[in-house]
């Protein structure tokens, strides 16, 4: 009797750090007013990590993803992406997946990284995106407004969003209260 078939876990080529891998490995081939990137020729996940600063076990992971979904060529010369179509229509299509989000102020207009964690600890949310990166002290951008990520988009028993209001029309809001997509 053959081996019994083993169960793999989905790997997500899109995640907000895989994504920042692949614009990693795109980078070399655009002008750099495109893409603020870093550049140069990767040929392992070590040089990836390296350039990307993320984790060599990250780049590893993404790598691997990569390699068995078929859009890494496996030679002896640098990191190159294959089947660049169905890798872009997949990304963009990934890219398009939405989820309901409230746009919101807070109602003591102080903002800060110190307002999002009291709202987040309210909210039993999770600080995502750009806000995680920069409490993880990883940030690549700045002024990206915070998305905070609950499990279900309604307010608790009925009531309001607690330290927050919906934004006004045409007004940007400080904080964005998004459904996740997955528990």
């Amino acid at each position: 009797m053959g081996k019994p078939a083993q169960l793999r876990k989905a790997t997500n080529l899109f995640s907000d750090l895989n994504q920042w891998m692949l614009k990693v490995l795109l980078a070399p081939e655009l002008p750099d007013r495109m893409l603020h990137a870093p550049r140069g020729k990767l040929f392992s996940g070590s040089d990836l990590a390296q350039a990307a600063e993320v984790s060599p076990m990250s780049a590893s992971r993404f790598l691997r993803g990569m390699q068995e979904e078929g859009f890494i060529e496996n030679s002896a010369g640098p990191l190159r992406l294959v089947r660049r179509e169905e890798l872009f229509r997949r990304w963009q299509s990934e890219a398009m997946r939405s989820s309901p989000e409230l746009r919101m102020s807070y109602l003591v207009p102080a903002g800060g990284m110190r307002q999002l964690l009291k709202l987040a600890a309210r909210l039993d949310a999770c600080i995502g995106l750009f806000a995680a990166a920069d409490l993880l002290k990883l940030g690549h951008v700045n002024g990206a407004i915070p998305h905070a990520y609950v499990r279900r988009l309604s307010p608790p028993l009925g009531k309001d969003w607690p330290g927050v209001v919906p934004s006004a029309p045409g007004e940007p809001p400080q904080v964005i209260i998004k459904q996740a997509n997955a528990p």
